[in-house]
């Protein structure tokens, strides 16, 4: 199993609010069939598990 590379840039993504922050990830959802990558697809998942976690610190996911 590869080791994730620490993330390349720092994100604050406190301004988002609940509704922003999940529109992102249905459109992440909509996205991943479309890449032929599989490092594009990995990418694009690590993205998702940052704006999930996200909601989750927030305790905005039910």
């Amino acid at each position: 199993m590869s080791q994730e590379s620490p993330w390349p840039f720092d994100v604050d993504l406190s301004a988002l609010d609940t509704g922003s922050i999940t529109n992102i990830i249905l459109d992440i959802e909509n996205d991943l069939p479309l890449l032929t990558s599989e490092n594009d697809m990995q990418e694009l998942l690590r993205v998702k598990k940052l704006f999930e976690e996200e909601l989750m610190e927030a305790r905005r996911l039910h």
